[in-house]
């Protein structure tokens, strides 16, 4: 092996898939140089993790992206539903979700909506815009990492050439999936059931197929008949598809026990037409696990993603919450680098994403045994407590120091649609238009803290530029309502205020990530003191970091 000299970047990622990959494009945002390693030599090419939920959708939005994915994603843009069939010529068929929205007009709640976008689509997207401060590196793995109260020292490999080299970075970022090596060297353990079921992933083509699937542009459709039992999934609703097929590791199976003849075979009974053409193109073992990592990190080095949590693919929860934790952190990286947060703002990380976690896998297997998923063995039935899935995606909730007056009795998933601008919540979604276009306060959020202010917006316009210059924090203030003073004027019969929970001389602080951080209902005196205490709070400056 041959030895080069040490490179210096503030971040490391170790793990080039969605989340990494992610975590690339949130930290150039900011402008953060940063590194990428992936022990693999490209981006994914088998067709998983399609599900891109509103709040996801809403992230890739403000970064510029949403677009560049929809198009990637075009042949799926009318799939819509959970189906199951005995065969797909079979009589039996039950819409077990019949819209993934719940009925719900999306528009009102979000400037986005979901998008089917497999992975092996989705990342080529996300590396291309990775370069604005990005350094990535493919075929690298690492080898090891040293930590100390300054920094992170990591060993890599190149792992065609042999090279190793070191890499000095001030913070290193896990998304090296379930069975992180990361996690491990940590010594950080998982609580939860663990292994739920287990599946092979057939990736194939059939011409004839679509003849059967019919009319129906269904998400996943599931077979209930012994002899084709799986999950079929759309890849181009033409010719290409997946289906998941059942596998018994507890009985000694393999991969090599599937061979091609028995996945054609297995297709051929869940069509129900014994002469179908198939073309077996790929396969992939696969666990659906509900785990969550005890902690989210140690020290200088976080773990995001399928390091930090697992949970069955149902409701396409694992690799949203995912993205999430990325979101979530990169912001609270970056104001720590930048020196307008203290350190303790990054124990708020592990102190918000993991209760999401733990209470999202949970909705997440309730989710695998609505659908009754081929292998999972619990009875069916719905848990009436459990939330929708639009619930779920956008209305889970914080509780951390990062957040000035959360409701702490208030569950971190809500079990009904709530979005009512309280502190810990993602910030409501409004069309206004701002110097003749039309945007929604959700594209506003993103590289700095901003209040909203109505008709006594000039008193918290004066009081935050104080209180920003007391502690160095970017802050935008935008004056809402329909005056010749005012940056946003919302829609005939839009309410800002009550939307966002306030009064009309009341104010909303929302924080880089889209939520709130502080609100108040009304005018106050000495309003510059109050915020820079909440900024001070809210940003980690008035504590020391969790040892």
């Amino acid at each position: 092996m041959s030895r080069r000299t040490a490179e210096s970047v503030p971040v490391l990622i170790v793990g080039g898939s969605l989340v990494g990959l992610s975590m690339s494009v949130f930290l150039g945002r900011f402008g953060i140089e940063h590194m990428l390693v992936e022990r693999n030599t490209g981006t994914s090419t088998h067709p998983r993790g399609r599900g891109n939920n509103v709040r996801t959708m809403e992230i890739f939005r403000t970064a510029g992206l949403e677009s560049h994915i929809r198009e990637a994603a075009s042949a799926l843009a009318g799939n819509d539903g959970v189906l199951q069939v005995d065969t797909l010529t079979g009589d039996q068929r039950h819409w077990i979700v019949p819209d993934i929205s719940a009925g719900m007009d999306i528009s009102r709640v979000s400037s986005s909506s979901w998008c089917l976008c497999s992975q092996n689509d989705l990342e080529p997207v996300l590396l291309d815009h990775t370069r604005r401060g990005g350094d990535i590196r493919f075929g690298t793995e690492l080898l090891s990492f040293t930590q100390n109260g300054d920094g992170v020292q990591a060993h890599v490999v190149h792992r065609d050439s042999g090279e190793t080299y070191t890499v000095d970075a001030d913070f290193l970022v896990a998304s090296d999936g379930p069975r992180s090596s990361v996690r491990k060297r940590l010594g950080i353990g998982q609580s939860g059931p663990g292994d739920l079921f287990h599946n092979v992933s057939v990736t194939f083509r059939s011409k004839a197929l679509k003849e059967y699937v019919g009319e129906r542009r269904f998400i996943v459709c599931y077979f209930t008949d012994p002899l084709g039992e799986g999950a079929l999934l759309p890849v181009d609703n033409e010719y290409r598809w997946v289906i998941h097929v059942p596998w018994s590791p507890d009985r000694g199976e393999t991969l090599e026990d599937f061979s091609d003849a028995r996945c054609a075979a297995h297709v051929r009974a869940a069509a129900g037409v014994p002469d179908i053409d198939v073309e077996v193109t790929g396969k992939a073992l696969w666990h659906a696990s509900q785990r969550v990592a005890d902690a989210y990190g140690q020290g200088r080095v976080f773990l995001a993603g399928d390091s930090a949590h697992e949970m069955p693919p149902n409701g396409a929860f694992g690799s949203n919450t995912g993205i999430q934790d990325a979101h979530n952190l990169a912001w609270k990286l970056a104001a720590v680098l930048r020196g307008w947060a203290g350190p303790p703002l990054l124990d708020t990380y592990q102190h918000e994403r993991r209760p999401v976690a733990v209470a999202t896998s949970a909705r997440a297997s309730q989710q695998a045994v609505e659908e009754q998923h081929t292998g999972f063995g619990l009875a069916a039935g719905r848990n009436n407590d459990a939330s929708d899935l639009m619930t779920a995606a956008l209305c889970y909730r914080y509780a951390s120091d990062a957040v000035a007056g959360a409701p702490t009795e208030r569950p971190v998933l809500p079990e009904t649609f709530e979005l009512d601008g309280a502190p810990g919540s993602r910030a409501p979604h409004m069309w206004v238009m701002r110097g003749g276009t039309r945007i929604s306060t959700l594209d506003l959020y993103e590289r700095s803290f901003v209040m909203l202010a109505g008709s006594r917006g000039r008193m918290w316009r004066n009081a935050m530029e104080k209180a920003a210059a007391n502690v160095g924090a970017p802050v935008e203030v935008y004056l809402v309502g329909h005056g010749r003073d005012h940056d946003l004027v919302p829609e005939p019969g839009a309410e800002w205020a009550e939307l966002h929970g306030t009064a009309e001389d009341g104010a909303v602080l929302v924080r880089p990530d889209g939520f709130v951080a502080w609100r108040a209902h009304s005018e106050m005196p000495h309003a510059d003191r109050v915020l820079t205490d909440v900024l001070q709070t809210v940003l980690g400056r008035d504590r020391a970091r969790t040892p």
